[in-house]
């Protein structure tokens, strides 16, 4: 079965991934919370286009999809708390020590070719004095 102990007593991956995504849908409805599972698995296998419907496919849901959809919509609204939850899983999970080294992908994109011209220029929500219609650049990295 996939919640045994390991031969020398210690918790299996089965079974500990069971009590974090328990402890994700925590903040869930009772009578959901189990679909949490399913679509986190859905979205760790899934390949090619990351929508719901690829995420939903690779963990063999073929039918009732609007479940799901209607699943994720009061889990949107929870997005904060779940993140929170997630990070706290994540310290427990990583920290060994006084501190946790977090380093972001700043790695170039392609910048020519015939399916990425316009690539990196944006619609600019606050134009300022200038009037700038258009902000260019392709990566924002921000933190608080």
């Amino acid at each position: 079965m996939l919640n045994r102990r390991t031969k020398d007593g210690s918790v299996s991956a089965a079974e500990e991934w069971q009590q974090w995504v328990a402890w994700l849908a925590a903040g869930l409805h009772g009578r959901n919370r189990w679909r949490l599972s399913v679509i986190i698995m859905g979205i760790v296998f899934a390949s090619g286009r990351r929508t719901v419907t690829t995420w939903l496919r690779a963990v063999g849901v073929t039918d009732d999809f609007s479940d799901y959809y209607y699943f994720l919509q009061p889990l949107g609204r929870k997005a904060k708390e779940l993140a929170q939850r997630l990070l706290g899983l994540l310290l427990v999970r990583l920290s060994d020590g006084d501190r946790v080294l977090f380093a972001v992908d700043h790695s170039p994109t392609k910048r020519y070719g015939p399916k990425v011209e316009g690539a990196g220029i944006h619609h600019n929500p606050t134009p300022g004095p200038a009037g700038q219609k258009f902000v260019y650049g392709h990566i924002w990295v921000s933190t608080a």
